[in-house]
């Protein structure tokens, strides 16, 4: 349980960057349509009338990660569907929820429960529950999972619904929430600092793919096998130093003093993929975080696309959508997250 994580009415997890406070159905919504930014959200308040809605709302981002702090006064039913991964850890209460065709899931201080991306999901949620609600952006969870297995992943991710948070990589989650908590607080603490953000923001995914059973646990838990050949390991540098050069697996045979032949094989037997796969892989990300960090009316989605390589565009847009999710031009016109220490709440809380 988040023990070391105060509750209370005057000091809760985030409370300084507080998105809502409110008891107006209206403005409840547009504060979680504003943090959650699902494809469509529904909010029921089933209690009786006596009873205050009281949504307290707080978000927090760590990177592209956001941890948030949402609590209400009085049964409610949300329906929504992510486009994210959302992971709810309780802090008191009880709440039952469901992903897709999953069965109900009863979340309490030792278990949570992860939504999966486009799947429908509802809570229902009791008054005077109070959970952390983490959003992992889908892209983002992809490529620190291919990071971990030194390979690219062809296959959607797919979490088991619950989560069991009294195991030991349950309990490292929580000890990692604990000190993003404690470092908010803290004006001039390591969550000022770029690199200590991008930090967090990785030990928080790693949290989830290690503490949370998925389709690729097997391949992260299983003995690594012998170490990779010398010649896959400098064709790997060349590509991620320069993937903008017009790289074959013969040029890369002939630059690492191998045939091309013994070339293919070794990324096989290696990484799982062909040394063209694994460019085109690199050169993709490369692409998204030009894209997340450029000015839309500054640069065009070509222009970015070409400077790492991809020279046929409809090609190239299929397999950006295919490896993260949405379209180049939707990356680029996404809006960017406010800077640290600068939170923009809907209203002035009650």
């Amino acid at each position: 349980m988040l023990t070391e994580i105060s509750d209370d009415v005057r000091n809760r997890p985030f409370g300084q960057y507080q998105v809502a406070a409110t008891s107006d159905y209206d403005e409840a919504c547009a504060a979680l349509e504003s943090v959650f930014q699902p494809r469509r959200l529904r909010l029921e308040k089933t209690a009786r009338p006596a009873r205050a809605l009281d949504l307290v709302l707080n978000a927090f981002p760590v990177g592209e990660v956001t941890v948030n702090y949402l609590s209400f006064g009085c049964d409610v039913r949300i329906s929504f569907e992510p486009e994210n991964f959302h992971v709810n850890v309780p802090l008191r209460g009880v709440a039952e929820s469901r992903t897709g065709e999953e069965e109900r899931v009863r979340t309490t201080p030792e278990r949570g429960v992860v939504f999966m991306p486009g799947l429908p999901g509802e809570v229902d949620w009791h008054g005077g529950c109070a959970q952390l609600c983490l959003v992992f952006p889908r892209h983002a969870v992809r490529s620190q999972l291919e990071a971990m297995l030194g390979r690219p992943v062809r296959k959607a991710i797919e979490f088991a619904p619950v989560m069991d948070l009294r195991t030991e990589n349950g309990q490292a989650l929580l000890a990692a929430l604990r000190l993003v908590e404690r470092q908010a607080r803290c004006p001039r603490g390591l969550l000022g600092h770029a690199l200590a953000v991008d930090n967090l923001k990785r030990i928080l995914i790693d949290g989830l793919l290690l503490a949370q059973p998925h389709n690729y646990t097997d391949a992260l838990t299983r003995p690594r096998p012998m170490d990779t050949p010398s010649a896959v390991r400098q064709a790997i540098e060349l590509m991620q130093s320069h993937p903008e050069q017009p790289w074959t697996t013969s040029s890369l045979a002939s630059r690492t003093a191998v045939s091309v032949r013994s070339l293919q094989e070794g990324f096989q037997r290696s990484i799982g993929v062909a040394p063209t796969q694994y460019l085109r892989d690199v050169r993709l990300t490369r692409v998204h975080d030009d894209l997340r960090a450029a000015a839309p009316d500054l640069v065009s989605v070509g222009q970015v696309a070409r400077r790492w390589g991809f020279l046929y565009l409809g090609r190239f847009a299929a397999a950006y959508r295919e490896k993260f999710g949405q379209s180049p031009s939707v990356t680029l016109r996404a809006p960017r997250p406010a800077p640290l220490g600068l939170p923009r709440p809907l209203r002035a809380p009650r």
